[in-house]
């Protein structure tokens, strides 16, 4: 029994290898504005650290959604490998230079994943499940990296975000976001599909700059998306008339 359950994950894996990245993406959208909560708990939880086992889930689906679709195998093992050494040294060290190393890191390698993910959605010639998954995969990568450069522009540039109604410090306010990471990757999300809820602003130019150019890539994003899987759609459903005539003039 174990067995045909085993076997049946892993047919499914194989046939919706975006689906089982977008459950990831959705899971970690789910639970980084609370995971922190659990820093009062365990330091393993504390700070950006605390985003650290969703990444690892995530960088794991996006190699098994990216095995039967990347060229180079070796590199995406090592772009992979790379990522998860980062995410295990920044869980266990506490050195400050990791912590933007790991966030480059994951911006480059989800980066490179949306890519793929990209290139696959632009070449089918059908629009399936799968397909489907992979193109609201892009739209939450998009959103996550941008997040990803929104904690480190806080990092370097320490107060480039604050809260509307925060009455403290901006060095307070540089310790919150850093300390509770899931702010940004909430303000990207909120940037990204222009709702703008306006309780997290962005507070220096290259903030500012950094908010429109997600928000205007966001909406692009979508026309770009929705236009091709539409075109797919004709074209499929065109070939497949096409064929059906051709099947009544045979007989």
């Amino acid at each position: 029994m174990n067995a045909k359950i085993r076997q049946g994950f892993w047919n499914a894996v194989g046939a919706y290898p975006f689906g089982v990245l977008l459950a990831a993406l959705m899971l970690m959208l789910a639970l980084s504005p609370v995971i922190s909560f659990f820093g009062e708990f365990a330091k393993l939880f504390e700070g950006i650290r605390a985003l650290a086992p969703l990444s690892l889930l995530v960088v794991s689906a996006s190699m098994m959604a990216l095995w039967q679709r990347a060229r180079h195998h070796a590199m995406s093992m090592f772009a992979a490998g790379i990522v998860i050494v980062l995410l295990a040294l920044g869980s266990f060290i506490a050195h400050r230079t990791l912590i933007p190393l790991q966030l480059a890191a994951q911006i480059v390698f989800l980066g490179y994943v949306m890519a793929i993910v990209v290139r696959s959605v632009f070449t089918a010639r059908n629009v399936t499940g799968d397909i489907l998954s992979g193109a609201v995969c892009v739209y939450l990568l998009t959103g996550i990296i941008a997040g990803l450069c929104f904690i480190l522009i806080e990092l370097f540039l320490p107060g480039s975000f604050r809260v509307a109604s925060w009455s403290g410090s901006a060095m307070d306010q540089q310790n919150s976001f850093i300390n509770d990471p899931g702010w940004l990757l909430y303000f990207s999300f909120v940037t990204l599909t222009t709702v703008g809820y306006g309780d997290v602003l962005p507070d220096s130019s290259v903030a500012r700059s950094a908010s429109v150019m997600v928000a205007v890539i966001g909406q692009i994003l979508l026309m770009v998306m929705i236009a091709r899987l539409v075109g797919i759609n004709v074209v499929q459903a065109a070939d497949a008339k096409s064929s059906k005539a051709g099947e009544r003039a045979d007989s």
